[in-house]
């Protein structure tokens, strides 16, 4: 453990980036752990924040600091889980970063949201190292930033929450029936995520199949001819999601982008097929273990439905990827990174 050390996350527990800064906390290298709120809330029980105006809040820590600038002094070694943290080298020189994505560039994004992550990237080279997630990712970002260097460190599941387990007896925990096929799809609607496939692909297939879709879904709901056949879900609770990847038939993800994807490796770490379309991010997680759609017509089923039909009670391969997305292997490489720089 490194002495002195702290990891910040900017984003919520149930979010992407605050998932990756408590698992990172939890590998058990960094000594201590917060939460600098910019919306005044948290699901963190270590958390500070100035006021609860996002606004406000962001404007004090990049051009002030005030409490956010004061808290990170204490330490003497820093770690930033996303970019909208990185303007706080200016207040502490032993920091590093980690880059997700680049998608505030990519996809329609408030613009002062926008400027914002825009204004903290200009800290990149300032930092002592910086983490990306995925090769793809680490491409991506030294097309846009140039001369940027970069670790990638894959992301990884903690295997005692996804694990393996009895299908049959997963759904009977769940309430789940016994003969019928299930699809399941995670995920925000967010445009990336494409979740306007799900009905055409849904509309396509006969009474044995059912989805079930945890996040919000009330703008596609209305697009499903058969919503017997459709189980919407926004909440689920953190002991009932590991289930329903075991006692799923399949993991139908219909996103066109991606820096990462927790859905694939929960869905290695399960034993559960994946069915998505070819990317190059899907690829480099998943290998030649996924099922690929070609993506042609984001919109169009018939692939999609023909693949499922093809391959829905045949069983994935994992073997090797179960144990490389495990918490002992990002733990050894997070490890030769930061000695690196310490």
């Amino acid at each position: 453990m490194i002495k002195n050390s702290l990891l910040v996350s900017d984003e919520n527990l149930k979010s992407g980036i605050g998932r990756y800064a408590w698992n990172l906390y939890n590998l058990g290298i960094l000594e201590n752990f917060c939460h600098f709120s910019y919306s005044g809330k948290s699901d963190f029980e270590t958390w500070i924040s100035e006021t609860n105006i996002w606004f406000m809040n962001i404007f004090i820590s990049y051009y002030i600091g005030g409490v956010y600038k004061n808290h990170i002094r204490r330490y003497n070694f820093i770690h930033v889980a996303s970019p909208g943290l990185f303007h706080l080298v200016k207040y502490n020189k032993n920091m590093v970063g980690t880059i997700h994505d680049l998608f505030p560039l990519k996809y329609e994004t408030p613009y002062f949201y926008k400027r914002f992550w825009e204004k903290n990237m200009r800290y990149v080279f300032s930092l002592k190292g910086v983490v990306t997630i995925s090769d793809y990712m680490k491409f991506e970002l030294q097309k846009y930033f140039k001369g940027i260097e970069l670790t990638r460190i894959h992301q990884w599941v903690d295997d005692k929450v996804f694990r393996i387990r009895d299908k049959l007896e997963s759904r009977i925990k769940l309430g789940l029936k016994e003969d019928k096929i299930y699809l399941l799809n995670v995920g925000r609607d967010v445009e990336r995520k494409n979740i306007g496939l799900l009905p055409n692909i849904m509309n396509e297939l006969d009474e044995r199949f059912i989805l079930i879709r945890i996040g919000r879904s009330d703008k596609i709901y209305q697009n499903f001819k058969n919503k017997n056949n459709v189980l919407i879900l926004e909440n689920v609770s953190d002991n009932d999601f590991p289930l329903y990847y075991n006692a799923s038939d399949f993991l139908i993800h219909t996103s066109i982008d991606g820096g990462f994807e927790y859905p694939y490796i929960e869905a290695i770490s399960s034993n559960l097929k994946v069915i998505t379309f070819d990317l190059p991010i899907s690829r480099e997680v998943l290998k030649n273990r996924g099922i690929y759609i070609p993506l042609i017509n984001k919109e169009d089923p018939s692939d999609w439905v023909e693949a499922i039909l093809k391959n829905y009670d045949k069983r994935p391969d994992y073997d090797d990827l179960i144990n490389y997305y495990k918490p002992k292997r990002a733990k050894e490489e997070y490890e030769k990174f930061y000695s690196s720089l310490i």
